[in-house]
């Protein structure tokens, strides 16, 4: 009976393998090895509303909605 059992499961798990499913605690996503970058990664950017320069938001300082590449800029900008 859980020879039945057993060997059904597997069955059921080389099946969802087949088309695509991925078991979340056996399918873990690759973490990138070290000294290894994202290159290709689209980042969105913003233009620093004193002197234009081009910067991601990640970096970018957000003030009454604009966004500003340095401190200094946005101290300009008051």
């Amino acid at each position: 009976m859980w020879l039945k059992v057993i060997f059904i499961g597997i069955i059921l798990v080389f099946i969802y393998r087949l088309v695509g499913g991925k078991i979340p605690f056996i399918d873990k996503p690759e973490a990138p090895k070290e000294g290894e970058h994202d290159f290709g990664k689209i980042e969105a950017t913003s233009e620093c509303a004193t002197c234009g320069t081009y910067i991601t938001e990640a970096d970018a300082i957000i003030y009454q909605k604009k966004s500003y590449c340095s401190n200094d800029c946005l101290e300009k900008s008051k």
